[in-house]
């Protein structure tokens, strides 16, 4: 709730910003009300509190003291060169002094360089001073842009300090000024030799930063000698409430209170700028540019995610679920190394990452999953996410020696006694509803078998099959390890075609393509097949008066056929 005395203060301050730009403008023209009013909201942006309770104009504020041509002082570089706090083309470093005390800088040393004009169309006139004649200059003297309050000379001033670039003989007058809190002997071809003006402490520009957190940082990494360049701007608002920023020739420092200041630079600043900078996906940075774990690579971390680079890989961007299981599993030195691709959105909600040992994943269907490693390898053979076996949908399950992970449409599996196996989709239907590896087939130790119109899958303690006269089917238990003894489908059963089923005092039953296996509680399961079987189905098979089989069925070298039962010998 705002209180009269608020209302009061706030409408006191509005008021007194108002009259301030009145009695500065007097008489005006359109465009300078314009140029004043944003003058007034430069001064407002950089001092506030001092260009209201100060008497001054918003001028001296954001440009500081002899800001007019007039004044004789020569124009800050960012104002002709389009922001960038450089020397302009056919401009060079000549030399420098410094001035004390300087709010720009933190209240220390500021220091200032001349970039004079070249010679670069004649050298008459340099016997004397080394100034070439004013004909000869790569620029022409004027006053600067009354489009705003920096309207000092622009190369007008016939002279050199000279501790910059000595081998360059002959130059022209002074086109502008460059200002660092870096000394110029450390970031330019300058000599220690130094001046002292403390008189242009204050000179500055709408363009030039401001001392800040972000300027501080700025000085710590180097100034104009990092790798971040000159500024090319002023600090900026980001326009989210929460933080700054300053661009630079190859990056910018961006800062918020929860992270403080941190440079984005090279190819880390183009990634992020793509992805919308501190209001995109990875909000502000959280760390500047630093060595990877592995010594080998870069890495960048924010808010939201990371930029990183390696030797073997190019600069990728790693963000939201996939950040978070890549910080989980150890970033680059983790299970799924550097990134090699950036998050792939597919149709439906479904997206995926690779890494150069994994990839992280998520559907509609599923929580966010990884495959490494081994699987990740057995994975990609397949196709990976567009193969057969589609998305993972659940991490890497281990069980002992064991291990499973499942997919879209199927699964990986191993065991010790077995390599690594593939269950497709439509096995991987009926697996699951046998209970999978905790149900009565467990484990797939085979891939896919097919023959023909046939197929077999072998598991550690059943099977699945299916054959062109039959739906799919499963044997197990004591039925499969019998059948496998029988030499599987290549013996004298064939495939199985009917599930096993339950029969009277606890026995059990399963057919096959040329025969069937019979068993009573706690026997061994024996083959009924050929005309024995034919005969004893007819007399009611278990049911009947010759009950379970107890040996296989006999075939007589003459043809005849035969086998006992619990009610006998039965000869067909």
């Amino acid at each position: 709730m705002t209180t009269l005395t608020e209302a009061a203060t706030a409408t006191t301050f509005a008021t007194r910003v108002v009259d301030r730009v009145a009695r500065g403008l007097g008489r005006f023209s359109r465009r300078g009300f314009l140029v004043q009013t944003a003058v007034v909201g430069s001064a407002l942006a950089v001092d506030p509190k001092g260009y209201v309770l100060t008497p001054q104009t918003a001028a001296s504020t954001v440009c500081g003291p002899a800001a007019s041509c007039s004044a004789g002082y020569t124009v800050m570089c960012c104002t002709i060169n389009k922001g960038v706090n450089g020397c302009p083309p056919g401009t060079f470093a000549a030399g420098w002094w410094k001035a004390a005390d300087s709010s720009w800088c933190g209240g220390g040393y500021r220091y200032i360089v001349d970039c004079n004009a070249s010679c670069s169309k004649c050298t008459s006139g340099c016997s004397g001073d080394n100034i070439c004649s004013k004909g000869c200059w790569s620029c022409g003297c004027k006053c600067g842009s009354s489009a705003t309050c920096d309207q000092r000379r622009v190369c007008c001033n016939a002279f050199r300090y000279g501790q910059c670039n000595t081998h360059v003989r002959c130059s022209g007058g002074v086109a502008c000024r460059v200002v660092s809190c870096i000394a110029p002997y450390k970031w330019a071809n300058c000599t220690t030799t130094s001046l002292t003006d403390n008189a242009t402490a204050e000179h500055s520009a709408p363009c030039l930063p401001r001392w800040s957190a972000i300027t501080r940082k700025y000085v710590a990494l180097g100034g104009e000698g990092s790798p971040l360049g000159v500024s090319t701007g002023p600090e900026r608002a980001v326009g989210d409430g929460r933080g700054r920023y300053v661009t630079y020739q190859h990056g910018a420092i961006y800062w918020s209170s929860a992270t403080g200041a941190r440079a984005v630079r090279s190819t880390a600043i183009t990634w992020y700028r793509q992805l919308g900078g501190p209001q995109g996906v990875l909000r502000y940075p959280s760390s500047d540019m630093v060595t990877a774990r592995d010594g080998k690579g870069w890495i960048q971390l924010f808010e939201g995610g990371a930029i990183t680079d390696s030797p073997q890989t190019a600069t990728h961007t790693v963000s939201l679920a996939s950040y978070r299981t890549w910080v989980a599993t150890g970033r680059e030195t983790g299970q799924l190394g550097y990134p090699v691709a950036e998050r792939v959105m597919g149709p439906g909600g479904y997206w995926i990452q690779h890494f150069q040992r994994g990839a992280v994943a998520d559907t509609p269907h599923s929580v966010t999953c990884r495959v490494t490693g081994w699987q990740y390898t057995q994975w990609r053979k397949h196709g990976g996410e567009h193969g057969g076996l589609g998305y993972p949908v659940s991490n890497l399950v281990v069980d002992g020696s064991k291990w499973l992970q499942l997919f879209e449409h199927g699964a990986l599996a191993d065991t010790p006694s077995s390599t690594t196996c593939v269950v497709w989709a439509w096995q991987f239907g009926r697996w699951s509803a046998l209970g999978r590896e905790k149900g009565v087939l467990g484990y797939p130790v085979s891939d896919l078998q097919v023959s023909g119109s046939s197929w077999l899958q072998l598991f550690e303690d059943g099977a699945l099959a299916d054959t062109a006269s039959s739906a799919t089917t499963h044997v197990f238990g004591p039925a499969y390890r019998r059948w496998l003894a029988l030499d599987r489908e290549r013996g004298v059963l064939g495939y199985p075609v009917r599930a096993q089923s339950d029969e009277v005092r606890s026995g059990h039953g399963q057919r096959f393509e040329r025969g069937q296996l019979w068993w009573a509680a706690g026997d061994t399961p024996w083959v009924v097949r050929g005309r024995v079987l034919t005969a004893w189905a007819a007399d009611g098979g278990a049911s009947g008066r010759w009950g379970y089989p107890l040996e296989d069925t006999v075939v007589a070298s003459d043809g005849s056929q035969h086998q006992r039962f619990e009610g006998g010998l039965l000869t067909a």
